[in-house]
């Protein structure tokens, strides 16, 4: 079985003589050694007052987010 044509990859051929990883790399970016950085999330601390927790989603930690969500209501009082 042929092998990938980018030097050090020993993967099997997909199209064009590339292996998938190279063959989608090269359908998106036009290169197939492009290595593009990954995203990460920007950590942010829990809205809740005295809460030093980090927030999973609109801007709560999970437990105050479950509160938030199970009272089915926005306590502004509670929020920094």
């Amino acid at each position: 079985m042929k092998t990938c044509g980018i030097d050090n990859c020993s993967k099997p051929i997909k199209a064009r003589d590339l292996c998938s990883m190279h063959h989608q790399r090269l359908m998106r970016h036009g290169d197939p050694l492009i290595v593009m950085p990954r995203r990460t999330k920007k950590l942010v601390d829990c809205t809740w007052i005295n809460c030093s927790s980090q927030a999973v989603s609109k801007g709560l930690c999970v437990k105050h987010y479950y509160i938030n969500r199970v009272s089915k209501r926005n306590d502004q009082i509670n929020v920094r």
